[in-house]
């Protein structure tokens, strides 16, 4: 579990947390599985022949890396 979980959290509240998110490995597992499959088709999209022709192509390209970039940041943050 990363420390960003019960960072500025009192003794209760880091208890809570630590015991909420043992539980929830099966749950935490699934979500980062559709995490990673919303970066696939994310990924698929961007290779879409037809976007070049977007005269804001760089833009896309670059929100599709800060799309990914926060999918991969959360998906961290559930790994333990």
């Amino acid at each position: 579990m990363k420390n960003s979980w019960i960072k500025g959290l009192d003794v209760d509240e880091v208890s809570d947390i630590e015991s909420n998110f043992k539980a929830s490995a099966v749950l935490r597992r699934r979500l980062t599985d559709i995490l990673k499959d919303k970066i696939e088709v994310s990924n698929k999209s961007a290779r879409n022949k037809t976007s070049y022709d977007n005269p804001n192509w760089a833009y896309l390209q670059a929100d599709n890396v800060g799309y990914e970039r926060a999918l991969y940041e959360i998906i961290d943050l559930l790994s333990q």
